[in-house]
């Protein structure tokens, strides 16, 4: 396995810290965030693009996924107004092409709750269309796109790992993939071995992190009020032989101290490979 962590922990910082701060605490990568003060899609110009190189070289980090913002942004595929939806798709196709000229393989999407008295069919098909000119861009770049499943309080179309497997059906692109954020397993009361049983190959990305259960909260790794026991989460990756990213995603209300909450998350980190063996990439 190889960690990283999404940069909007340290939104109050320029994202040049983020790579110090993968550098000092063990992480092998960065997810970017996409966003303003960090990457956001429309500021990425040369002088931009080739400083995020220059800081993947000079502080021997990856960037292991671009994550356009896309929950706190006017922006979604499967919106009613198709203002909105074709704006949404002119921003992520511009996004999946600041991916790659920055050098990573993975672009992270989401969607938003549709909306109420909406059509779920028509919303549907609404995000199928997207998705599908979305990844006809990415397929010619090599940038896989990585859909995440949402708490329902977040979006009302991709919660489970089935809507993930509804949506590769219904798009059917080799650059369609998909991830676990550990957060809507447990809401949705779906175990976590689903995701790999069921996308299999495609399962190629997580965001960690402990939860309530029952919120969409980002606790942090060992909260005792989390329900997630991580060392056997661990073992589960373990034994499915997942050997791809782990993204630590610490939201609000870690932002007030966020290289505190991050030197935690690889503490626990550490002990916890230490304990079960892992071979960390």
């Amino acid at each position: 396995m190889k960690f990283a962590f999404l940069t909007y922990l340290f939104c109050r910082f320029p994202l040049e810290y983020s790579f110090k701060m993968a550098q000092e605490y063990g992480f092998k990568g960065v997810e970017i965030w996409g966003a303003r003060p960090h990457a956001y899609a429309y500021d990425m110009g040369q002088e931009e693009i080739a400083q995020i190189i220059k800081w993947k070289r000079l502080y021997g980090i990856e960037v292991s996924m671009f994550t356009p913002e896309i929950l706190s942004y006017p922006y979604n595929l499967a919106s009613f107004s198709p203002k909105e939806r074709m704006q949404t798709l002119d921003y992520l196709i511009k996004s999946v092409e600041t991916a790659a000229e920055i050098g990573t393989d993975k672009m992270q999407i989401t969607v938003p709750h549709a909306g109420y008295r909406t059509n779920r069919q028509t919303t549907w098909n609404a995000l199928v269309d997207g998705v599908g000119q979305l990844c006809k861009r990415a397929e010619t770049l090599g940038v896989d796109i990585i859909m995440e499943s949402l708490s329902p309080s977040e979006g009302n179309l991709i919660t489970t790992a089935d809507d993930l497997l509804k949506l590769f059906e219904d798009v059917k692109s080799p650059a369609l993939k998909g991830m676990m954020d550990t957060v809507p397993p447990l809401i949705t009361c779906e175990p976590f071995t689903e995701y790999f049983d069921k996308l299999k190959d495609k399962m190629a990305y997580i965001h960690l992190c402990n939860t309530d259960g029952a919120t969409e909260f980002h606790m942090q790794l060992d909260d005792r009020r989390g329900l997630i026991p991580i060392t056997a989460l661990f073992r589960i990756f373990q034994r499915y032989e997942y050997k791809g990213w782990c993204s630590v995603e610490l939201l609000s209300p870690y932002f007030s101290s966020p290289e505190l909450y991050l030197a935690q998350s690889a503490i626990v980190i550490n002990q916890i490979c230490s304990e079960l063996d892992i071979k960390r990439g």
